[in-house]
């Protein structure tokens, strides 16, 4: 028995070898030859693209959309501002555009279901930069098949500790994310 399976083991992978050989065509040998060739690859790319597409269409057919600003820009700066999407970053800032615009900060496809989104936010007093804070926030959403999510984030400190405590020893931060979810029909969405 263990002398059945060890040659049965020894002689696939040579079977295959042979079948492996068999399959190749011979290498073109005229001009003609390899433009034939070169057709029959790229024939053979498009339409395993067109399956790949058809295939992530089916797997990512809902869409995901987050904005982030930073609401306190006048009394803060923020030298780095940080989303994740299930772990992997999908957005990184450490120009302080948070703070200076309402652009998207990610716009993709996803699959349906539950995703979890983390936002960071590093700030750092304007009037005294060693007074610094990190608000950081994890949550889940659901996105619906063949819908689109548009989340809208805002980071703020409502507080004073930059500006106050240096002159009068008293202070406070009020740091807080406000996250704003909507979900639309995937073609209505793109028209709001």
């Amino acid at each position: 028995m263990k002398r059945t399976v060890l040659l049965a083991c020894l002689a696939l992978p040579l079977v295959a070898l042979a079948q492996g050989a068999s399959d190749q065509q011979p290498a073109p040998t005229s001009l003609d030859e390899l433009r034939k060739e070169y057709e029959r690859i790229r024939e053979a790319l498009c339409a395993s693209r067109a399956r790949a597409a058809a295939v992530g269409q089916a797997l990512y057919n809902a869409k995901l959309q987050i904005h982030l600003k930073y609401g306190t820009p006048r009394f803060q700066a923020v030298p780095r501002a940080t989303i994740r999407l299930d772990g992997a970053a999908v957005f990184d800032d450490t120009t302080g555009a948070i703070g200076t615009n309402e652009t998207v900060r990610f716009d993709g496809f996803v699959a349906p279901g539950k995703h979890k989104v983390t936002v960071r936010v590093d700030a750092e007093a304007k009037d005294d930069t060693s007074f610094t804070s990190t608000t950081e926030s994890t949550f889940t959403i659901d996105v619906p098949p063949r819908r689109q999510v548009v989340l809208r984030a805002t980071a703020k400190d409502d507080g004073d500790m930059g500006y106050s405590f240096p002159k009068s020893q008293r202070g406070t931060y009020k740091l807080h994310l406000d996250v704003e979810v909507e979900s639309a029909e995937l073609g209505n969405a793109a028209k709001k």
